[in-house]
């Protein structure tokens, strides 16, 4: 079996792949709801295709109750959700109350970046956890209800204002990080590698122009041929070198590509709950459109992971 129907497999049965799943259907079926062109080309294919093919007005409806069964459907994923972001964020806690004062004072936006992440977590949780406690008003069953309806809206609103901090706070939080990892991620100055130990750049400076000066001086004392091994020998670093170099800058960017990733994600998710709460003035249709990229970018990361599981049980 291929590595890449391994992690589709992977990917389909994961919970939170599958949800990805179902948001990504979600937001093509709004898609084809809201915009002329796409639904229209649906009716097309609907009249090709059957023999009683339904009307403008009836294939609209289907859509809308498909969009809300799907929503539905996608809240029995995360109806626990909320114990997981919480449980993040008490780690984040614990860890930043837990870690010693003492030592070199950081810069005022290192010190935040930890505390961002922490209120993403809290927040992404109340969003949870509110919307967990009107999954069996959704149900529509008849005399069983938690809230009444206006008590359901405000709940419903609630959650999102909360989502929508969450997603400001994530934001926030990754474009920091993208900051951090570009001024602190060390540059391999030496033949120790990654793991080793990391030579500031005045002492790798100093280390190389003293292997020149000692390369000048058993340039004199030596022969030709051990002349040759020694400047192989050198060779041999400078390559190990570049290739040090090669594999840090694929670091930063693997690095700064996920945590960028995640930023846009972030700010075009905004219009989702800022939409639902009014603080946004957006047409459905972009609403579907931000909703369908922001599925591909985090589904992303869930597929990355799939195959990351599916290398290490090999």
């Amino acid at each position: 079996m291929s590595l890449w129907l391994e992690q589709l497999i992977k990917f389909s049965t994961d919970s939170v792949g599958l949800e990805r799943t179902f948001r990504l259907i979600q937001a093509v079926v709004q898609i084809l709801t809201h915009f002329a062109v796409p639904f229209d080309l649906l009716l097309h294919v609907l009249t090709l295709s059957t023999a009683a093919p339904p009307t403008a007005l009836a294939t609209r409806t289907i859509l809308t109750i498909l969009n809300q069964r799907i929503g539905l459907a996608r809240r029995y994923f995360r109806i626990f959700r909320f114990l997981e972001s919480f449980h993040a964020a008490q780690k984040i806690y614990s860890r930043l109350t837990s870690s010693p004062t003492s030592g070199p004072r950081r810069p005022a936006w290192v010190q935040v970046e930890p505390w961002l992440d922490m209120s993403s977590k809290t927040f992404n949780g109340l969003y949870f956890l509110l919307e967990a406690t009107t999954t069996i008003d959704a149900l529509a069953v008849p005399g069983l209800r938690v809230w009444t309806s206006e008590q359901e809206r405000q709940v419903t609103i609630e959650a999102q204002r909360f989502w929508l901090f969450g997603l400001v706070c994530g934001l926030l939080f990754n474009l920091l990080e993208i900051l951090n990892v570009l001024a602190y991620t060390p540059v391999p100055a030496t033949g120790s590698g990654f793991g080793g130990d990391v030579v500031e750049p005045a002492a790798g400076a100093e280390a190389e122009a003293e292997d020149e000066k000692r390369g000048e001086l058993d340039e004199k004392e030596k022969s030709a041929d051990d002349l040759k091994k020694e400047q192989q020998r050198l060779r041999a670093i400078v390559k190990g070198r570049k290739e040090q170099r090669r594999l840090w800058r694929r670091e930063v960017q693997g690095k700064i590509s996920k945590l960028g990733r995640g930023a846009v994600a972030n700010a075009l998710d905004t219009v989702l709950p800022g939409s639902a709460i009014g603080w946004l003035k957006v047409e459905p249709g972009t609403v579907a459109l931000a909703m369908f990229a922001t599925t591909i970018l985090t589904g992303m990361d869930v597929w990355e992971r799939c195959g990351r599981e599916v290398l290490a049980g090999k």
